[in-house]
């Protein structure tokens, strides 16, 4: 539900830390520090407002869980929620609304994020409540039960009700059919069913450690008017050991490739989708790839002016829509996948050849220069107003920090970018693309024509 955040977000990240190319200053100054217990401290003063962006990064997310409670990561954020003896029940966020904050949290596969944006003068309060329930939550058992019917509605809502959730999970687990990333950070019913006051209460004391955890905070302070109000809040709370993150990889492919094909009489709609195996960042392949994958990703689907774009949507008419994701910020492998949206009536023969053409040719013979430096200045032209707020600065150092990434490396994107030629859009491709997909997803509408295709 975050992809169109995340995609907004990397752009104006990549666009913005441009500026480090002409020699200036690095957008995004990071000050830094440890406190005893092993709490990581971040914070990029922002003075544009007298308000704060204030998060706390755990480093647990779905992809941890155990694999009979899949989302009990996604199910704690929702009892972060219910209460300490300080502040209980869900005083927490009436609190933040009185004094004009508002607040949110959400759970990905790697990380888990929770995050207040309020007045600078209510800083310290802000910390306080969040020092507090790192350690002292109070949810009960009859919590708990009554919060499962909450995240099955809430799955009902956003999967099962949404005409290609099926697909969709179908299609997460066979791309990742040993991963933990083969689940949706929600879980399944079954999955939720079984939670417990014992197994959220273990999940909570395992993981949410201040030796496991970040604290980011944007906006106009410094480490040094800022680290004395840390610390009084937080130094007290004890570290722990925290469990190595157990995850099974996916087995070589060995070429094949897995189809999947649903006639949904909700959709009305035909969506096809390519996914193929791309390494992540963190890996030796990811550090020589990873910017011209990213490159790559925008030439074949960043905007509607792209060549891929104009070719299936304008000239050709046979789709309605084209896009390309890149998963590769994960700490492990994800895909990169092509997706074309149809209308019901399209030639769905003549899509697949010319998706294929289009593929084949990209790999080729790599893009046009002009696509390619299209598509790296549209990267890096997506500046926006990334200083104008400070929630998208905590949310970039948030999950890239989660991921692996150091500051040093968030800060070079542009360069990195700027520097990508044909020859690594053309080798990148032919990694990537030029073998078979490892899964194809086709959703089409419950009619006798899209059968018949």
């Amino acid at each position: 539900m975050f992809k169109h955040l995340k995609t907004y977000i990397t752009l104006l990240l990549i666009g913005l830390t441009s500026m480090a190319v002409a020699g200036q200053k690095p957008l995004i100054t990071v000050q830094t520090s440890t406190l005893s217990n092993g709490l990581k401290v971040m914070i990029i003063p922002n003075g544009i407002a007298p308000v704060v962006s204030i998060g706390v990064v755990y480093n647990v997310g779905t992809a941890d869980d155990p694999l009979d409670q899949v989302g009990l990561s996604h199910f704690l954020e929702h009892m972060m929620f219910k209460g300490t003896k300080e502040v209980p029940g869900a005083l927490f966020n009436k609190l933040i609304l009185q004094h004009g904050g508002k607040n949110n949290a959400l759970t990905e596969f790697d990380f888990t994020l929770y995050y207040t944006t309020i007045s600078l003068e209510y800083l310290d309060f802000i910390l306080k409540l969040e020092a507090d329930r790192m350690r002292n939550l109070t949810f009960t058992r009859d919590e708990v039960l009554s919060e499962m019917g909450v995240v099955l509605e809430e799955r009902r809502m956003r999967l099962d009700n949404n005409p290609f959730g099926m697909a969709y999970e179908l299609y997460l687990r066979a791309f990742h059919s040993h991963h933990p990333y083969g689940v949706h950070p929600i879980g399944y019913p079954h999955h939720i069913k079984k939670y417990t006051f014992d197994s959220v209460r273990a999940h909570y004391d395992t993981w949410y450690r201040p030796n496991n955890a970040t604290l980011i905070i944007v906006g106009k302070v410094t480490m040094e008017t800022a680290k004395p109000i840390i610390e009084k809040y937080f130094s007290s709370i004890k570290s722990t050991p925290i469990p190595a993150r157990i995850r099974p990889q996916n087995p070589p492919r060995e070429g094949a490739t897995q189809t999947i094909t649903q006639y949904n009489k909700r959709n009305s709609l035909v969506m096809i989708r390519y996914a193929y195996d791309a390494p992540n960042f963190n890996s030796d392949l990811g550090k020589k790839h990873y910017h011209a994958l990213k490159v790559l990703a925008h030439v074949l689907g960043g905007t509607n002016t792209t060549d891929f774009y104009y070719q299936m949507v304008e000239r050709r008419k046979l789709a309605i829509d084209v896009s390309c994701d890149y998963h590769g910020d994960a700490i492990d492998p994800q895909e990169f996948s092509i997706e074309v949206t149809a209308p019901p009536h399209a030639d769905i023969p003549l899509l697949k050849e010319e998706v294929k053409n289009f593929i084949t040719s990209i790999v080729k013979n790599g893009t046009s220069e002009d696509s390619l430096n299209r598509a790296k200045n549209d990267l890096i032209a997506k500046l926006a107003y990334l200083k104008d707020g400070t929630e998208s600065l905590l949310y970039i150092l948030a999950e890239y920090t989660a991921k692996g990434f150091t500051i040093d490396d968030i800060n070079a994107w542009a360069k990195h970018i700027n520097n990508v030629t044909m020859n690594d859009v053309k080798e990148a491709a032919t990694l990537v693309l030029g073998v078979s997909p490892a899964v194809t997803m086709e959703v089409y509408p419950e009619k006798k024509d899209a059968k018949a295709a």
